[in-house]
């Protein structure tokens, strides 16, 4: 049954706990988005310092992301996700402080919180292979984000409640508590990751480069990381669209206020991440490559159409509609990923992958923030859609990526 299938990955232990520990993590990561997001404007009124902001959690991946990679597959991937998480948690707590030190310091904090993260994320995902069978991989990918997308649901409501109750700057407690009791799950794994088999290590220049020549070398992770990385680019380019329709075009009242539009369309989203999730994962193993091809596709249509939309919910269901697209297109990809790379090298593909992505992502954050005030929304995000329609019609032309 297809419902067995995307929750059979559960019976291992392992990969429970880490089920459990994202489940609370995300949660408190979408109130720290929120919160975030209402303060810089709420301090600025701007909607490029917004993607400024935005930018800024994305820049350690471009410059650290893949010699990050490398001491993924030196380190023990379980104690480098504790490690990750208890620091996160320390800075996110500092926050509310920072706050009445400048803006500066806060732009520091977000920078910090995203260079740890870059340790995290390839090391879970590169230990989700080593936890469950491989013919339940891309159930696990997309339980993995079924959890994401209900723990964001929730993230949301509390969120738009906090917020809006006792004011942005003092949001990030909760963030910093659910890092904390996501380190306790992640420790509690048995299986450590590749670094508990010994070897000798190779020099860090040489380990870099072999990572690189992995996706260069195999068609499939070559074409996939080019078009992921040209995707990124409108996909952060709509993130700060949906940022600026909330809290300027649709959003009315005082600033914290406003954090009930973001959440109401934030959560339009991510609704569509959780049906997106779970019908990916009831789909057939195969045809990941169409699937990831014709989700992008869906989803920079959704955006043109998003454009003309003339009330919040209008726009409310086609964002809905972009959600389940991204999941469609996500999960796919990180299983050509996982199954195509080569177990001892997997961290430096998901970390290249991942630098890459996230450059395009800076550069899709601080382009739509210019455009957005120059042309202003509705052209913004009407160009945001068609460059990503293009984006899928080059990567329908990569034979290696269509047929994976």
């Amino acid at each position: 049954m297809a419902s067995a299938r995307l929750f059979a990955p559960l019976r291992s232990s392992d990969y429970r706990k880490l089920w459990i520990a994202q489940l609370v993590s995300v949660m408190g990561d979408k109130v720290h988005q929120i919160a975030l997001s209402v303060l810089v404007y709420k301090l600025t009124g701007s909607v490029a310092q917004v993607g400024a902001m935005l930018a800024m959690t994305t820049l350690p991946a471009v410059l650290f992301g893949v010699p990050a990679g490398v001491f993924v597959d030196r380190w023990d991937r379980r104690a480098t996700m504790v490690v990750s998480d208890v620091l996160r948690a320390g800075i996110v707590l500092a926050i509310p402080s920072l706050v009445r030190v400048g803006m500066p310091a806060v732009y520091a904090a977000a920078f910090c919180v995203a260079t740890v993260s870059l340790f995290f994320e390839p090391a879970r995902l590169s230990l989700i292979p080593e936890v469950v069978p491989e013919d339940q991989l891309m159930a696990a990918n997309s339980l993995d984000n079924v959890t994401a997308s209900a723990s964001e649901l929730l993230g949301l409501a509390g969120a738009a409640g906090v917020v809006a109750a006792i004011g942005s700057d003092k949001a990030f407690y909760f963030d910093a508590a659910t890092f904390a009791v996501s380190a306790g799950f992640v420790a509690m794994i048995v299986h450590r990751g590749r670094a508990a088999e010994k070897r000798l290590a190779e020099p860090f220049l040489a380990e870099l480069r072999r990572g690189l020549a992995h996706i260069a070398e195999t068609r499939v992770l070559r074409e996939l990381v080019g078009v992921y990385s040209l995707a990124a680019a409108g996909v952060a380019a709509a993130i700060l669209a949906v940022n600026g329709l909330a809290l300027q075009r649709f959003g009315t009242g005082p600033v914290d206020s406003r954090a009930v539009e973001l959440a109401l369309l934030d959560g339009a989203i991510t609704v569509g991440l959780l049906v997106g999730s779970a019908t990916i994962g009831q789909s057939a193993p195969d045809s990941a490559g169409r699937k990831f091809l014709g989700s992008l596709t869906v989803f920079g249509l959704a955006f043109v159409l998003v454009a003309f939309a003339r009330g919040i919910w209008t726009a409310v269901p086609l964002l809905f509609i972009g959600g389940a697209a991204n999941m469609w297109f996500y999960v796919p990809g990180a299983t050509i990923v996982q199954r195509a790379s080569r177990a001892d090298l997997r961290g430096r593909v998901f970390a290249a992958k991942n630098a890459l992505s996230r450059m395009a992502t800076t550069v899709g954050f601080f382009g739509a923030g210019i455009l957005a005030e120059r042309l202003g929304l509705q052209s913004t995000v009407l160009l945001i859609g068609t460059v990503v329609v293009l984006v899928s019609a080059f990567g329908w032309t990569r034979s290696a990526l269509r047929e994976a």
